[in-house]
């Protein structure tokens, strides 16, 4: 039954804790939807085909098309415009981006020795990372093309053209019956998996199961950095 399958799941988090990836990932999705509470401003991330709410929430750890992080990106005080323009570019509009491997289904990539989350970047199909391209008409370096991701939203399956940003109102998700409020929350449906992935991260808990640091990075970390 389902209930029987979310009892393991959560027996399974309180027993081995979820992985660094999945702690970073809930972590930020934690901190844009207290966000949205205290706010009002519901950001999401959201495949426009599908009929889904969202694929991921925008807040102070979400990276944007650009390069720059959300707190990088500033409303007019009127709050008309569609999205957050940057203060550091000539982005006029913030558009979400994974910042993280395992949010493109690449969750092998930070196990592998040597590997720098910090200089991974959601790809093109020309090859070049996201904030090599014009931050506004999305154009790819050196050629008339344009961003066309070269992966898939591990939530829907979609790709990063079939979705779009946007703020919500509390009110305007209301409307919809759409879940706001503390419902809003990471995991809110599943109580006992939500409790036991947020008590594991506040008290540690579980023994690592990563690999120890190695200072030279394994060889197909070496060539991912030669092409970049």
């Amino acid at each position: 039954s389902v209930e029987q399958v979310t009892a393991n799941i959560a027996e399974a988090v309180q027993q081995f804790g979820p992985s660094p990836g999945a702690k970073k990932m809930m972590a930020a999705e934690q901190a844009a939807a207290e966000e949205a509470v205290r706010t009002g401003l519901y950001g999401i991330w959201r495949n426009a085909s599908n009929g889904s709410d969202f694929c991921g929430r925008i807040g102070p750890q979400s990276r944007c098309f650009c390069g720059h992080g959300y707190g990088q990106h500033e409303w007019t005080a009127a709050r008309k415009e569609q999205a957050p323009a940057c203060t550091k570019c000539p982005c006029r509009k913030f558009k979400y981006i994974p910042r993280r491997p395992e949010e493109v289904g690449e969750w092998w990539l930070p196990r592998r020795r040597g590997f720098d989350i910090n200089l991974w970047r959601a790809k093109c199909k020309c090859g070049y990372g996201h904030d090599e391209h014009d931050p506004n008409c999305l154009r790819c370096p050196g050629s008339g093309g344009k961003y066309t991701s070269a992966w898939l939203c591990v939530s829907c399956e979609g790709k990063w053209e079939d979705h779009e940003s946007l703020w919500e109102s509390e009110e305007e998700r209301r409307l919809t019956n759409r879940p706001v409020g503390q419902a809003f929350m990471p995991l809110a449906s599943t109580p006992g998996i939500r409790q036991a992935v947020f008590e594991h991260q506040e008290g540690g808990g579980a023994r690592s199961y990563s690999l120890p640091h190695r200072p030279r990075p394994e060889r197909s970390v070496r060539l991912m950095q030669e092409r970049c």
